[in-house]
C-alpha cells in the first residue's frame, strides 16, 4: 500500500473526529517545516503519536506502556534517568546521605516544588505518603519489602530505614513511577488517581478523551528555571502501525515513539524525518514453568536453550536489527554486561542428548502461551514451534488477549511462554525480581539457593566492580539452569520531524526529556 493511500485512509479518520480539509493540510505543512533556528525557543505543541492509549493516570498502579507515557512527565520524582543510560541525577532531591552499610538513606527534598492541583510545596510528608502507597499498591513494591521505617525529620527531610542493605535504591527511586503525589488529591478522589493529576511535574493534565488525544500542558510554576519549553503535549493513539508513520510522514504529528523494525527503512528515506535508534532495554525471552514437568529438568531447559537458532529469529522476525542474547541477558552497553556466550550457535544433537538423558528420547507435547496483542512475539513463537519439533518437542500455541495472558504468567498457569520485558536500569532490576526465589515476578517459580545469595550480596555492596563479579556469576548459573531462554534484545527505535529538538531516544522507552524538547519551526 502506496503513502498515498496510506493518507487518504488516515485523513479520512481524522474526518470523523475533527476534520481533515484543507486547513488542516497547511497546518501539517507548517508543524513539518524547520526554520534555521539553532536556538532553543519557548511555546508550541508536539504531537506524540503512541500505539495505545493508557489504562489509567495512577502512577503507583500503572503496569502497560500506554499508561506510563501519559504519566512519567506529569510527576516528579525523587531522582531522575538522565540522558545517559544508567546515570541517575536528583529531581526533587536536593541533597542526600547514605550508610555504609546501605541501610539509611537520609534524604532533604527542595523547597520550591509545587503540586499541580492544590498549589501546596512538596513537603516530606507527601514523599512518606507516597512511598507508603507504593508498598500498598504492591506493583513495585519489592524494592521496599525491608523498609523498616520512614522518620520525618523536618518539612522537607526524612530518614528511610532499611532492614537488610539495598545499596540500589537511588536507582529504584528514579524509576518515572516512583512519582511523589499530592495526598491531598489523592484523598480527594478517594484513592483513585485513574483519572486525576496529583502530580508537580513539568506538564500538567488538561484534557483526556479515550482513544483520542491526551493533553498537557506546561506548568508555569515548575520548579526548573526556563523549563518546560513547550506550551501543550498530546499524545494520540493511533494502534496501526502503518498510520503512524504515515501520519508522520505527513506532519500530522511531531514524534512516533516505537518504530516497528520493518517501517525503519521507508522513514530514513523520507525528507524532514528523523529516525534515531540507541541499543535498549527491552529483551525477549521463552520462559518456562519449572514448577511443571518437564520443565522442572534443567537439562529439558537446556535442551530447548540449544534448540533455538536465535540468529534466524533475528532475520525472521527483527529484520536482522536486534541483538542475539546466547549467554546472559543484561546487554552489552551495560556495566554488568557479563560476555557470555553459553549458546553460541543452534545445536539440534546437543539438544537431542540433553533430550535423552532426561528420560525423554522420544520428545514430548506441550503448550506455548503468547500475548495475542503483540504479533511479533506470536510471530517468533511460530518459528520456535517449528525449531522444537525437530528436537522431538511437539508445541501447540495459545494466544491470550493481554489482561488474560499477563494474569496467566502471574499465577503461572503456563507450560512455556514468549513475552520481554523493558525498562531495567541496575542490574538488581535485571534480575532480583525475575530470578530470586521470593522475587515478585518470578514467573518461572525458579529456585537456586546461591543464585538468591548472590542476588542479596549485591544489594549490600556498592562498589561497581564487586557488584560487575556478583552479576557475572549470577547470568552464569541463569543460563546455564535455563529458566528462561534468552532470544534477542531491542533497540529503541523513535522517529521525530527536523523541527523537533531536544528529544532524547532513552534505552528504558522513557520520554522524560519532553521537559528540554523544543521545536524549530
Amino acid at each position: 500500500m502506496t503513502y498515498a493511500r496510506l493518507t487518504f485512509i488516515v485523513c479520512l479518520l481524522a474526518l470523523l473526529l475533527s476534520g481533515c480539509g484543507s486547513e488542516a493540510g497547511e497546518a501539517a505543512q507548517e508543524r513539518a517545516t524547520p526554520d534555521a533556528s539553532s536556538s532553543p525557543k519557548n511555546g508550541g505543541e508536539l504531537v506524540i503519536a503512541i500505539q495505545a492509549d493508557g489504562k489509567t493516570l495512577d502512577p503507583h498502579y500503572a503496569i502497560d506502556a500506554g499508561s506510563m507515557r501519559l504519566i512519567e512527565n506529569m510527576y516528579s520524582t525523587l531522582m531522575r534517568y538522565t540522558e545517559t543510560y544508567g546515570e541517575i541525577e536528583p529531581d526533587l532531591l536536593e541533597s542526600y546521605s547514605v550508610s555504609d552499610d546501605y541501610r539509611v538513606f537520609e534524604l532533604v527534598i527542595r523547597s520550591d516544588a509545587m503540586f499541580h492541583q492544590t498549589g501546596r510545596h512538596v513537603t516530606a510528608e507527601d514523599v512518606k505518603y507516597s512511598l507508603e502507597r507504593i508498598q500498598k499498591a504492591g506493583i513495585r513494591a519489592e524494592p521496599l519489602a525491608n523498609l523498616e521505617a520512614i522518620e520525618i525529620t523536618g518539612e522537607h527531610s526524612l530518614t528511610l530505614r532499611f532492614a537488610e542493605p539495598m545499596s540500589p535504591l537511588l536507582t529504584y527511586l528514579a524509576h518515572p513511577m516512583y512519582a511523589i503525589v499530592d495526598r491531598e488529591v489523592v484523598e480527594a478522589h478517594d484513592g483513585d488517581l485513574s483519572r486525576a493529576d496529583a502530580g508537580s511535574g513539568p506538564f500538567k493534565l488538561v484534557r483526556w478523551y479515550k482513544d483520542q488525544w491526551f493533553v498537557l500542558a506546561k506548568d508555569p510554576r515548575y520548579y526548573v528555571e526556563g523549563l518546560p519549553r513547550l506550551d501543550r503535549v498530546t499524545y494520540r493513539p493511533i494502534p496501526d502501525e502503518t498510520a503512524r508513520t504515515t501520519a508522520l510522514v505527513n506532519g500530522e504529528v511531531d514524534v512516533v515513539l516505537d518504530v516497528p523494525v520493518q517501517e525503519i527503512d521507508p522513514l530514513e528515506g523520507e525528507p524532514h524525518v528523523m529516525v534515531e535508534s540507541t541499543p535498549g532495554t527491552f529483551w525477549e525471552y521463552i520462559g518456562l514453568n519449572t514448577t511443571r514437568k518437564p520443565f522442572d529438568d534443567p537439562r529439558v531447559r537446556r535442551a530447548i536453550a540449544w534448540a533455538i537458532d536465535r540468529e534466524v529469529l533475528n532475520e525472521g522476525v527483527k529484520y536482522g536489527r536486534a541483538t542475539v542474547l546466547d549467554g546472559g541477558h543484561i546487554p552489552p552497553h551495560h556495566w554488568a554486561y557479563a560476555d557470555l556466550h553459553l549458546y553460541p550457535k543452534r545445536d539440534i544433537e546437543q539438544a537431542k542428548r540433553l533430550l535423552e538423558e532426561a528420560g525423554y528420547a522420544e520428545g514430548f507435547a506441550t503448550t506455548m502461551t503468547v500475548g495475542a496483542d503483540f504479533p511479533y512475539q506470536v510471530q517468533a513463537a511460530g518459528i520456535v514451534k517449528q525449531m522444537l519439533k525437530e528436537v522431538g518437542i511437539d508445541v501447540t500455541l495459545t494466544r491470550l488477549e493481554s489482561t488474560l495472558f499477563f494474569d496467566a504468567l502471574g499465577r503461572r498457569d503456563f507450560d512455556m511462554t514468549l513475552v520481554g520485558w523493558v525498562g531495567f536500569v541496575d542490574p538488581d532490576e535485571w534480575v532480583y525480581t525475575i530470578y530470586h526465589s521470593d522475587g515478585k515476578y518470578n514467573q518461572q517459580g525458579y529456585t537456586n539457593e546461591e543464585v538468591d545469595r548472590l542476588l542479596e550480596q549485591g544489594r549490600a555492596v556498592g562498589d561497581r566492580e564487586q557488584r560487575r563479579a556478583i552479576y557475572k556469576e549470577v547470568q552464569q548459573r541463569i543460563a546455564h539452569d535455563a529458566p528462561t531462554v534468552f532470544l534477542y534484545l531491542n533497540d529503541q527505535t523513535s522517529a521525530y520531524l527536523d523541527s523537533v529538538r531536544g528529544f532524547d531516544v532513552h534505552a528504558t522507552a522513557t520520554t522524560l526529556s519532553l521537559r528540554e524538547a523544543w521545536l524549530a519551526r
